[in-house]
Order: C-alpha cells, then sequence, then structure tokens
C-alpha cells in the first residue's frame, strides 16, 4: 500500500515526532511511505539517517505538489490536521484536489477525555467539493485509537531502574515556562557527599551555572530517545511524543500540557490524571498531583521546590506504579495497527460509505 502523511509543522518537535514515529512503523511494515512536510531542518534533527527505502520525506516548500506527478495514494494520513488552518502553505488542500477518493484520516490530539470515545472515526463532508475526512482519535481506552507503541525496543519493557540509597537521575524536557530553576535549586540543597541528584536538561534551556547539579543532554535522533529515557530514574516531559514515551519507559514522570488560549489543556490534564492516578494511595496521588500542578503554572500558591521535595518519599510507590502502567498500555490498543484496520475496512471512495 501507498501511503501519505500530511505533516504540518506548527512548532516544538511533537508534530513532526508523532508523524516521523507513525511514518517508520508504517513503513517498517513493508508499506511505500511519502511523508509530506513544511520544516526540513526538524526532520533532519529527528531523523538524520535514512534507514527504510520504503521512506520518502518530501518538503513542500521545495516541491512544486501541483505539476509534479507521484503515484497515486492508498491512504492519507493528516495528524493534527485540525491545526491546518495556522500555516501558510496549505498543502494538504492541493492532495486533496489531486487525490478526491483516497479514505483520509485525521488524526487529532491524544486526550484522556470521554468525549473522545464518542467521536473516534466520525466522519466530515466537505460541501463545496464532496471531500469526506474521517477523525481518528488517540487515547487510552478500547474505544479510541490506542497509542504508537509497536516501535518500543522489547528489551526496554518490564526492565526497572536499579534503584540506589545514592542518588537519582532526573531527565527533564520542558517549555520555557516551567519552573526549572526551582527544580534545580531544591537539588541543589539537597545533594551531598552521600547523596547526589543529576538533573540532565534537553531542548533550548538555558545552560545551568558550574556549581548547579544540572547539565545539558545533548540532541539525539528520535530511534534513540527511548534508550535515552531508560537511563533515567524520573523524566520530566512535554506535549504529547515525549509524555508517551515516558509512559512507555515505565518510570515515574511529571508532565508538562501544551497550553492553550482557552485554557482546555486544563481539562486535559485533569482527566489524564484522574485515569494515570486510579492505582496510587491518597497521599503518593496527591504529593504527585501538586508536583503536576505547580510544573504546570496551574496552581501558583504551591511552590515547586516544597512539592517536588514532598513527592521524593513516594518514588518507589510511583516507579511500582508506573511499571504497571506500561504493562497496561503494552497490552491496549495500538495505533499503527488500528489506522491499517480502518483502511482494510474502506471502500475505494468513502463517498460510498459516508457513515463510517
Amino acid at each position: 500500500m501507498h501511503i501519505g502523511i500530511v505533516c504540518k509543522v506548527i512548532d516544538n518537535f511533537g508534530d513532526a515526532g508523532f508523524s516521523l514515529r507513525l511514518a517508520k512503523a508504517l513503513a517498517a511494515r513493508g508499506h511505500h511511505v511519502d511523508l509530506f512536510h513544511d520544516e526540513s531542518a526538524t526532520f533532519q534533527a529527528l531523523y538524520p539517517y535514512r534507514d527504510n527505502d520504503n521512506l520518502t520525506l518530501i518538503d513542500a516548500n521545495k516541491t512544486d505538489l501541483e505539476i509534479e506527478k507521484r503515484h497515486s495514494l492508498d491512504l492519507i494520513l493528516e495528524p493534527f490536521g485540525t491545526s491546518s488552518e495556522q500555516t501558510l502553505l496549505r498543502f494538504d488542500l492541493i492532495l486533496k484536489r489531486q487525490f478526491p477518493h483516497t479514505p483520509w484520516l485525521l488524526i487529532d490530539y491524544l486526550s484522556s477525555e470521554k468525549w473522545i470515545e464518542h467521536f473516534h472515526l466520525s466522519t466530515s463532508v466537505d460541501p463545496g467539493t464532496g471531500h469526506v475526512t474521517t477523525f481518528f482519535y488517540p487515547g487510552f481506552t478500547d474505544k479510541t485509537g490506542g497509542l504508537i507503541h509497536c516501535d518500543y525496543p522489547t528489551r526496554l519493557a518490564g526492565k526497572r531502574q536499579s534503584t540506589s540509597n545514592t542518588g537519582l537521575n532526573v531527565f527533564v524536557f520542558a517549555y520555557p515556562t516551567a519552573p526549572i530553576r526551582k527544580l534545580i535549586d531544591a537539588c541543589n540543597s539537597m545533594n551531598s557527599t552521600e547523596y547526589a541528584i543529576k538533573i540532565g536538561l534537553a531542548g533550548n534551556v538555558l545552560p545551568p551555572e558550574p556549581e548547579d547539579c544540572a547539565s545539558l543532554v545533548p540532541f539525539v535522533a528520535q530511534s534513540e530517545f527511548d534508550e535515552l529515557l531508560a537511563q533515567y530514574d524520573v523524566l520530566f516531559v512535554r506535549g504529547e511524543d515525549s509524555f508517551v514515551r515516558a509512559q512507555l519507559a515505565g518510570r515515574p514522570f511529571v508532565w508538562q500540557i501544551y497550553p492553550t488560549k482557552d485554557d482546555a489543556h486544563l481539562d486535559k490534564l485533569v482527566c489524564f490524571y484522574d485515569l494515570y492516578a486510579s492505582g496510587l494511595g491518597t497521599d503518593c496521588r496527591l504529593a504527585l498531583w501538586n508536583c503536576w500542578l505547580a510544573w504546570n503554572g496551574i496552581d501558583l500558591e504551591i511552590d515547586f521546590g516544597d512539592a517536588w521535595t514532598a513527592l521524593l518519599p513516594h518514588l518507589p510507590e510511583l516507579h511500582d506504579h508506573a511499571l504497571r502502567w506500561q504493562s497496561w498500555i503494552l497490552n491496549g490498543k495500538e495505533l499503527v495497527k488500528e489506522v491499517l484496520t480502518w483502511c482494510s475496512l474502506q471502500t475505494p471512495t468513502l463517498r460510498e460509505k459516508p457513515d463510517l
């Protein structure tokens, strides 16, 4: 099957990271994948070494899609297509004109909100063109499209990080608004000759001071990211792709959700936490939640340094919980499989079955 993926890089690495992970997983199954995008530098950083001839990256800024002839596409996937209006180059519209009868699946943002279960695989018809779009919702339950986990290294699954009474390794990948300085200061104050917390800072962050217990982590290709996370005891992650990979890593984590102007992200954060923390003890659950609230800047009355210090005694319980959660999602719905199953049920044109 020949599959097209439409990726608009709005900001950061989330859009490109998810689209590339999806494309590589499909290519690994023997499908030919054309990944249309608008940001070569981002993809070069994430995918510096081409390791599958089935995958072709096409920069829409450097290619005239209107005139260049290409293979017919059997399926088109558009991750986060609800954000397409934010982009100047609407190459998604060009592909819709070129392939009006190709099944088009818009993969929306990941959420734990209950309403997505009702809208998963719903359709919308463009009244002007008759083009049918099906909406696919990733999620954590059997009534959603699941998560990408077919590419998670089997050698890392179920692997418990060796506990140490002499220190803690912490990974931080955060947006600039996170109280990173408070985390560093708190860990600096705890460190001694007998116990040392070491922080690895990833992404575009201000370099730590020489006396800090933090150091910069070099950027790694996407294929090396899971191995990187497995080296740490606690993970601070952001957005969507690193958020899912932290869960697959089976480590305690603090999630910084991508903030929205309408504050819709607050409901998403609460819904996920209620699902994730349901198996935790009362004290542990509250301590982790306070940490999440302070890290996201939601409750300004909670000092992050205090919240982090209060969380540390609960790490043994959180480690056990993280491994149970890892097992649960690895045995849950797999997004790539769900996409291919949906495609196999389609007729040559969705006009014939607009209610799928």
